[in-house]
């Protein structure tokens, strides 16, 4: 495996954990624990940014919160989706990577609530659980809580995850960006073709 792959999936991997981390600590309706994945599948192949997601999900379960290994799927997925956007140039236009948020953050939602549902009955990190509560006590039931608290969450936390990728794309040293965006660049460069002299 290449020193740039290795270097960017664990400084993805330390991002993902750091945030977590904070935003467990501070009890957060928030998750942002996938920037660093959502970063990774821009500029890592396939397979290494889904090892990103997994990597994250096992480490968090003894650094961050106990909860965290069962949503390993939900980082992968996120992954996958956000590799594929990357690959459409999702992440090229700040609207365009807002967009691929909200698919990110559809796909998350669908992935995890089963989880949360089924294993943890609802209850996870305790911002998440408050706003699921509140659907609760409204009267919905555990699917209905869990599916609709989880798209508000959602819906902040990865169209955040998309743009700030973006923005980190836009700012990165061209020795970190994917090769094909490099070569693509030198293609698009103009050439210039010596001349003879008459």
């Amino acid at each position: 495996m290449k020193t740039r792959t290795i270097f960017i999936a664990a400084a993805a991997i330390a991002l993902n954990l750091t945030l977590g981390k904070f935003a467990s600590v501070l009890t957060l309706p928030v998750y942002i624990d996938c920037i660093g994945t959502v970063l990774a599948a821009a500029l890592l192949p396939l397979l290494p940014a889904v090892t990103v997601g997994l990597g994250t999900s096992l480490l968090a379960g003894v650094i961050v919160n106990p909860f965290y290994p069962p949503y390993a799927a939900t980082q992968a997925a996120i992954a996958m989706v956000a590799y594929g956007l990357s690959r459409t140039g999702a992440f090229k236009r700040w609207w365009t990577a807002l967009l691929g948020g909200y698919v990110i953050a559809l796909t998350a939602v669908v992935v995890s609530a089963p989880v949360t549902v089924l294993l943890f009955g609802g209850v996870t990190q305790s911002g998440t659980t408050a706003i699921n509560a509140v659907f609760l006590a409204a009267g919905k039931s555990v699917w209905q809580s869990v599916l609709r608290g989880s798209f508000i969450i959602e819906s902040i936390d990865k169209p955040t995850a998309a743009i700030i990728t973006f923005l980190v794309l836009r700012r990165l040293p061209s020795y970190l960006k994917p090769a094909e965006r490099l070569t693509a660049n030198r293609q698009d460069a103009p050439t210039t073709q010596p001349t003879a002299d008459a």
